[in-house]
């Protein structure tokens, strides 16, 4: 997991790949690394993240902390300083639980196919609450196969990932698009449109005007027990 400032989610995200990880990576970044600095204060303390991650992962955390890296793929590249051995590799974001059950036969399928990269098919971008969803075809990769060298993916594995990037409070998301990676193609009134976003609003993607046309409810009773118990779970707008 690459991290600068945890969101509202860390913990959930862990403890749905904990159990099925043999150790895990948190490359935590002091400066934001995805090309973009910022004069706004981290919501989140490092002292925070780390206890968070220790509690959740204890004898399986890796810490690799850095004051700042150059680029986004320098951070992201950290986990494989320390995947020699291993047969698979696991990425996370903090803003990404996994439907944990699912994990062995991602694992199965990831292990015996033969592509180097998985892109995820079960995706679920979560809109302003955990009772509305944004659909597209992204298919982030989220599995990687160590034995594959020939670069080639497949974009089919079926794996649930509730992905809550824009479902944060506003403390959250100013200081995210504060130093985003796509800071400079954000469209302007982007933002403050999320934040008093109300139903029936349409294109609702931070750049694209062609995908995120609305967004679609969903019912939020089929979710996993660790997010029915999340504190954002009932409220209507988070």
């Amino acid at each position: 997991m690459t991290i600068h400032y945890a969101g509202s989610y860390l913990r959930e995200a862990l403890e749905s790949v904990v159990d099925h990880v043999d150790k895990m990576v948190i490359a935590y970044s002091k400066q934001p690394s995805q090309g973009h600095g910022t004069y706004m204060d981290n919501p989140d303390t490092e002292g925070f993240i780390f206890d968070v991650c220790q509690d959740v992962l204890k004898d399986k955390m890796i810490w690799d902390r850095a004051e700042r890296y150059g680029a986004e793929n320098e951070h992201r590249a950290v986990k494989y300083k320390y995947s020699d051995g291993y047969d698979l590799v696991l990425t996370v974001d903090s803003d990404e639980v996994f439907a944990s059950e699912q994990l062995p036969a991602s694992f199965e399928y990831a292990y015996c196919g033969t592509d180097q990269y998985y892109g995820i098919d079960g995706y679920i971008n979560f809109w302003r609450s955990f009772n509305h969803i944004c659909k597209d075809g992204y298919r982030p990769i989220r599995l990687e196969n160590l034995h594959r060298k020939n670069g080639t993916q497949d974009l089919n594995l079926k794996q649930t990932i509730y992905h809550f990037s824009t479902c944060q409070p506003a403390r959250i998301m100013e200081y995210k698009m504060s130093c985003f990676g796509h800071k400079h193609e954000v469209r302007p009134e982007w933002l403050q449109m999320h934040l008093n976003w109300k139903p029936g609003q349409k294109w609702l993607h931070a750049v694209s005007l062609q995908i995120w046309e609305d967004a679609e409810p969903f019912d939020k009773t089929t979710m996993p027990d660790a997010l029915k118990k999340h504190p954002f779970y009932n409220l209507e707008a988070v």
